[in-house]
Order: structure tokens, then C-alpha cells, then sequence
């Protein structure tokens, strides 16, 4: 609920949520805001967005404004896990990393591919969901040529920033480009 609450909504970067074997980490877009600094975190609040907050609170998903690390910290250790940590040395995300005691995995929710190579399997996910948008953009493409970028971000349900920066890497791999006026042309798969 915090991530939701405190992102940055000005850009569409996504709230990632990555489960490892031995944490479980989150990386909410926006990084600390206003009177927040990594020196009086959590002791200083400040609500980048008061009316979600309020919203939340009067939906029933949080009790009380500034409370939610503390929250968070109390439980992880009732249940045997260590605290939280934070990091701040992001720019413009803010990461929060769980650690996951031993009998959560005991309880079958913990895989070995991620334990032995955290960084790789987040990267596998990152590409496997790269591939999986291009593999949807061609498809979009072969059913109809002359199909416009906005047509493409609705087709997809992505926006059209993401078509963008999707086309923008496929035409410089080679694997598409456009022929023709921006009003008038087509998209020609090379590879």
C-alpha cells in the first residue's frame, strides 16, 4: 500500500516488485519527497499525494498516516524476520528490501534459480518481458502494416511512450523500420 501511495505518478515507471529466495525487495518510482531525507527517514513525513493517502485511510487499507515503516519493521520481526532496509542511493526510485526468515522457505515459497543468481533471474524477468512486448508489437504489425504508434500503445495496452521506446530498440537492432510518410506509411519487418 505504501508504494502505491508514495510513487511518483508523474511518469509511467512501474512499482517493481522482485521475490528473491532470501528478501523480497520494491522499487517505488519517485524516491524520498519533500521534508524526507535518508538522515530523518522515517522520523519525517511528507505526502507526495495526500488525496490517495486519504483515500486509503478512509478505504480501510491504512490505520494511521506515518505508520506504515513502523508497522512493517514490527511485523517482519513478529514473523522472524529481519528488518527492513532501505536504500536511498537510487535517483529517482526508492527501494525497500524484506528479508525472508528461513521458514518461509521451508514452507515451499522459495526457488533455488533465484537464491544462486538473484541479479540473473531479475534480469531474465526484465528480458523475458522485453521480448514478450516486441514479440506482441510484431504481431500487431503483421496483422496490419500501416499501423500508427497510438494504435500500437492501445492494441498492446502499453503507452505510447513504451511503444516509443520499444520501436526506438527494434529498428535499432534491425528487426523493424518504417517506410514512408509518418501519416501514410508502413511498418516493414527486417528479421
Amino acid at each position: 500500500m505504501n508504494a502505491i501511495m508514495h510513487r511518483d505518478y508523474e511518469g509511467n515507471a512501474p512499482i517493481q516488485f522482485y521475490e528473491y529466495d532470501d528478501r523480497i525487495e520494491i522499487q517505488n518510482p519517485g524516491g524520498l519527497y519533500g521534508k524526507v531525507s535518508p538522515d530523518n527517514f522515517p522520523n519525517v513525513s511528507d505526502y507526495r499525494n495526500p488525496f490517495i493517502a486519504e483515500a486509503m485511510k478512509l478505504l480501510g487499507y491504512v490505520n494511521r498516516f506515518s505508520r506504515g515503516v513502523y508497522r512493517v519493521q514490527k511485523e517482519l520481526e513478529e514473523n522472524g524476520n529481519g528488518q527492513a532496509s532501505f536504500d536511498f542511493s537510487l535517483i529517482t526510485a526508492f527501494r525497500v528490501v524484506e528479508n525472508v526468515s528461513q521458514k518461509y522457505f521451508e514452507e515451499g515459497f522459495g526457488g533455488d534459480t533465484s537464491k544462486k543468481h538473484p541479479r540473473k533471474a531479475q534480469e531474465t524477468t526484465q528480458e523475458t518481458t522485453q521480448e514478450t512486448t516486441q514479440e506482441r508489437i510484431l504481431a500487431a504489425i503483421q496483422a496490419k502494416p500501416e499501423i500508427t504508434q497510438k494504435e500500437l500503445a492501445q492494441s498492446i495496452g502499453i503507452t505510447l511512450d513504451g511503444i516509443k521506446y520499444h520501436i526506438k530498440n527494434m529498428t535499432k537492432l534491425g528487426i523493424i523500420k518504417h517506410e514512408g510518410s509518418t501519416k501514410a506509411g508502413k511498418w516493414v519487418i527486417i528479421k
